[in-house]
């Protein structure tokens, strides 16, 4: 397995507490048919329209993963995703400083 499977996985499994059931098995659903991307891009979604951020978040890891999926350059779901993760990330970063 390759490291950003893993990492995605995990990023999954440290979101549940957060997202209802529906929106982890919407998640959970593209990551099982190999649309690493659309899982995370969803994952990205619901999280900043809550606001909240997985235990032991770290933005730099997100980051790195969202560019390996290249949802810096291109989404599906919503074209205005990458700004609004940067935002939620670095909102993070700056309240844990």
């Amino acid at each position: 397995m390759d490291t950003f499977y893993v990492l995605l996985k995990q990023f999954i499994i440290s979101s549940r507490e957060l997202l209802s059931v529906e929106d982890i098995k919407e998640v959970e659903h593209y990551f099982n048919h190999s649309e690493y991307e659309m899982a995370l891009e969803g994952l990205l979604i619901e999280l900043t329209k809550l606001g909240k951020y997985p235990r032991e978040f770290n933005f730099s890891e997100w980051r790195e993963l969202g560019e390996h999926y290249q949802l810096d350059k291109e989404t599906v779901f919503d074209e205005f995703i990458w700004i609004k993760f940067l935002k939620w990330g670095n909102n993070h970063t700056s309240q844990n400083i």
